[in-house]
């Protein structure tokens, strides 16, 4: 791998030297200084580098050096160098939150509130469990046809076959899949075009043979993830809800409420999170006191929280109208029954 071209930065080798061992350098300036960074990952390497030279500029580095077992750089120069700047972007610093006061109000006003009664409204809880049946659909379709597709493999081709269907790319339309033959996975991603299946590219020998046997089940497989092209790419920021001065994200990952930072409108100062995969939310808060405060009210807070099912994906629209009447319709036999039971009752409570 090239060593990053960073300007003003003068760099001998400009390759990166893949060793685990100190280098003997025994035909160079016997001089150079050896600095050692440590805990380093490979994703981390090329931006380690460019802090190093961007913080150095009067130095000059002689060899750049990675050790893949050890995670470590060494930077052989001809003077001393600086390590603060990588150590610096390392550390994140925070800030007390500012608008904990109005949070907290907040808060206080939404379980307060009486629960909506528009049957064009729905709650954040509502939405948040439709997409979590949704991505539950998702997910037993894939291991249906993975189930099935490894099956096939193995009755047609090896015993010793496995299968993984990878993922869906909507943005591409790319249905890619991994088989296993002997050792290793090898990808394979297939696209379709007028109706047809193909192979559009392949890590695999036996992609031919693969594809002769489960052709038409990957085909309606990507029918039928098609299907969820609109679960998966569409996406609501920013809503105002009907009830409440939080802003709501609507996205095929789950449901957030969020307040913005009073200073920098592309950052937030609070944030809870409803996710597909988990009934725990997430938390994005720097106050102990706003979180003790929400604690174990998440659900509640959720339920009472409502947007306009208009505001709403349109593939989710269909159903949250189907589920808001069904509640609305609930609540109706409820409110009958409680009026009946007062009036044969008079001298219960009310």
């Amino acid at each position: 791998m090239f060593v990053p071209c960073v300007p003003h930065t003068t760099v001998v080798n400009k390759t990166i030297v893949y060793s685990d061992g100190i280098l003997p350098l025994k035909n160079v300036d016997k001089n150079l200084k050896i600095t050692c960074i440590s805990n380093v990952n490979e994703f981390s390497l090329i931006n380690c580098i460019e802090k190093i030279f961007e913080s150095n500029p009067d130095v000059v580095f002689n060899t750049i050096q990675y050790s893949k077992s050890d995670k470590k750089v060494y930077f052989y120069t001809n003077i001393e160098i600086s390590k603060k700047a990588w150590e610096d972007s390392k550390v994140s610093i925070y800030k007390p939150l500012t608008s904990k006061s109005e949070i907290l109000e907040e808060i206080e006003k939404i379980l307060l509130t009486e629960k909506n009664k528009d049957e064009n409204c729905i709650s954040l809880y509502d939405i948040s469990n439709l997409i979590k049946n949704t991505a539950c659909n998702y997910d037993k379709i894939i291991d249906r046809y993975e189930k099935r597709c490894e099956f096939m493999l193995k009755s047609k081709i090896s015993g010793l076959a496995m299968l993984k269907i990878d993922y869906f790319n909507y943005h591409k339309k790319e249905l890619r899949i991994r088989v296993n033959f002997s050792d290793d996975y090898d990808k394979i991603t297939f696209c379709k075009s007028n109706g047809d299946l193909y192979i559009s590219k392949s890590e695999s020998h036996f992609d031919k043979a693969v594809f002769a046997v489960l052709s038409a089940e990957l085909s309606k497989l990507f029918d039928e993830l098609m299907s969820f092209s609109s679960y998966n790419e569409e996406t609501k920021y920013g809503l105002k809800a009907v009830n409440s001065n939080f802003l709501v994200n609507i996205y095929f990952f789950g449901v957030d409420i969020f307040v913005k930072s009073p200073t920098n409108s592309f950052m937030m100062d609070f944030m809870l999170s409803s996710y597909k995969y988990s009934n725990n939310y997430r938390y994005d808060c720097n106050s102990s006191i706003v979180i003790s405060a929400i604690k174990g009210k998440e659900n509640e807070i959720f339920k009472r929280i409502f947007v306009k099912i208009s505001d709403c994906p349109k593939w989710s629209q269909p159903s949250l109208y189907e589920i808001r009447q069904s509640q609305l319709i609930e609540e109706q036999k409820k409110q009958k029954k409680l009026k009946l039971k007062r009036k044969l009752f008079p001298f219960l409570k009310k």
